[in-house]
């Protein structure tokens, strides 16, 4: 069963501390005690744009752009970003997933996991925003 709780969050915190560039603005959080979330809310480069670019097509990027923020795929991350954003993502993400398991199997509708992992760069609400 999902389970995140404040003293996983903190020893996250602490790897991220070390894997998140530091003029890069970011906050974590824990929702219903099953997930943990990491908000990007601004960077000095455009962080929405470079995930789109790699994936989308251009109506879906131009849409993306738009709209200032995306949820991060925690399944398929490494397809959207290239060269250090794809090293720093790779820190960020086994940071978020330290002490996890998925033991899943879908086929015989078991899940098993040790907590559910969930990045945002932007909100809905509160748009990326790039540093200048």
């Amino acid at each position: 069963m999902a389970y995140m709780n404040q003293e996983k969050k903190t020893q996250i915190n602490t790897l991220l501390k070390q894997a998140i560039p530091a003029n890069w603005k970011w906050s974590l959080a824990v929702r219903h005690y099953s997930t943990i979330i990491l908000t990007i809310s601004s960077a000095p480069l455009d962080l929405v744009a470079e995930y789109a670019a790699e994936r989308y097509t251009a109506e879906e990027r131009a849409e993306c752009i738009a709209n200032k923020h995306v949820d991060v795929n925690p399944y398929y991350w490494q397809e959207h970003f290239t060269g250090e954003l794809l090293d720093i993502f790779a820190k960020i993400f086994a940071a978020l997933n330290l002490n996890n398991h998925d033991r899943s199997d879908i086929q015989t509708d078991y899940f098993d996991a040790g907590h559910y992992v969930k990045v945002n760069i932007g909100k809905w609400d509160k748009p990326f925003n790039v540093q200048s």
